[in-house]
């Protein structure tokens, strides 16, 4: 079943800007010397990934000692990240190569090796120039992403922290800024450091909370199985949710089978799954609120702060509270996650009204193709 959600009647006046002319000047990725292709996906285990179609890294290099680059593509067929209305690419789908990109970095180039516990504690992304992910529907989105290393403390196998800038170009333009900060440990110090955490929470006594996705169409999506939040099924929270002003709230109600977010077994809710939690919080919320007409938004914009792992046993809760609209038309929505009433992450997800898709009509016919035939 899917939750409902009002609307508020009252509509932004500021219109989206889709380009910024100051990011809209060809790129310069990769850099002479750098050759990176996309004829093959790197080995899964470099990226994290056990199904080798969720593997979207093509290629990696290095400049020097803190500098790297790599390659991406997103398949087009792809069930979660194709899963939008047409005319546009999503970009947390190139944030999700570019986490994979600090895996490949980080086992490739760096020294540490596969099998290390380490954990994203911040990550931060800005869309500079949202045109750099226009879809003529044909062509898959794929890129380069260079990060450098600002901050390092211990190498290969004994790094313990370290600190990522990056940017990603797309078609020649610079489409996105990026950072993160990360935190490496031992195998065993992780056990320890998890079992302690959850022996200080009432895991075995958590019951989840029932809940019934939202409609795939409230949060952007067309297909049910790739919504992850929902409302209660019973009883509304006493500050009702659903109702009209204040925060919205709802629940992570994501499929555990999903072949994206579970592509392998996780000991805590991954991360990916919470920021595309945010994201459909944020979209829900801001169309409630009335700060987006439509569900059609872009995320331009993602901060999150990962302060604790969150279980698998207990309510996670998202709560969203729309901010006022920029000068160029994004909609800033703050988001928290809780879980026993504490903030397991802490964020914002910006997002930007795509404009109007123009009645395609009836398909006309294919465009001839200049590639030599290699037969059928």
């Amino acid at each position: 079943m899917t939750g409902t959600i009002p609307q508020a009647p009252h509509m932004p006046s500021v219109p989206p800007v889709l380009s910024d002319p100051h990011s809209a000047a060809p790129g310069r990725l990769p850099p002479p010397g750098a050759e990176l292709g996309f004829e093959q996906t790197v080995p899964r285990a470099l990226a994290h990934r056990r199904q080798v179609g969720e593997v979207f890294v093509t290629d990696s290099a290095q400049g020097s000692d803190d500098d790297f680059h790599l390659a991406f593509q997103i398949p087009r067929a792809h069930s979660l990240w194709s899963d939008r209305r047409a005319g546009f690419h999503d970009p947390l789908a190139s944030a999700e190569a570019a986490r994979q990109s600090i895996f490949v970095l980080l086992h490739r180039h760096v020294g540490v090796p596969v099998g290390l516990p380490f954990s994203l504690q911040r990550i931060t992304l800005r869309v500079t120039d949202p045109s750099a992910y226009a879809h003529d529907g044909t062509s898959a989105l794929q890129g380069y992403v260079h990060y450098r290393v600002a901050e390092r403390q211990g190498k290969g196998s004994d790094v313990v922290s370290m600190v990522l800038d990056g940017t990603m170009e797309i078609g020649g333009r610079r489409a996105m800024a990026l950072s993160a900060v990360l935190a490496f440990m031992s195998q065993e110090d992780y056990d320890v450091f998890r079992a302690y955490q959850r022996a200080r929470k009432p895991v075995a006594e958590a019951r989840p909370t029932p809940a019934r996705r939202l409609g795939a169409a409230l949060v952007g999506r067309e297909n049910p199985r790739n919504v992850v939040v929902g409302l209660p099924e019973r009883e509304p929270w006493p500050d009702d949710a659903s109702g009209a002003g204040g925060t919205f709230r709802c629940l992570l109600a994501a499929d555990p089978h999903h072949p994206a977010f579970f592509d392998h077994e996780y000991d805590h809710v991954p991360g990916p799954l919470m920021v595309e939690g945010m994201r459909q919080a944020a979209v829900a919320a801001a169309c409630r609120a009335g700060a987006l007409a439509a569900p059609h938004a872009l995320a331009v914009g993602c901060e999150a702060a990962f302060l604790d792992f969150a279980e698998f046993e207990a309510d996670l809760v998202h709560e969203a509270e729309v901010g006022a609209p920029g000068a160029d038309g994004r909609v800033p929505v703050a988001v928290v996650l809780r879980q026993f009433g504490k903030p397991v992450v802490e964020g914002r997800v910006d997002l930007l009204p795509e404009p109007a898709r123009p009645d395609p009509g009836r398909p006309g016919p294919l465009p001839p193709s200049t590639a030599r035939a290699h037969g059928v």
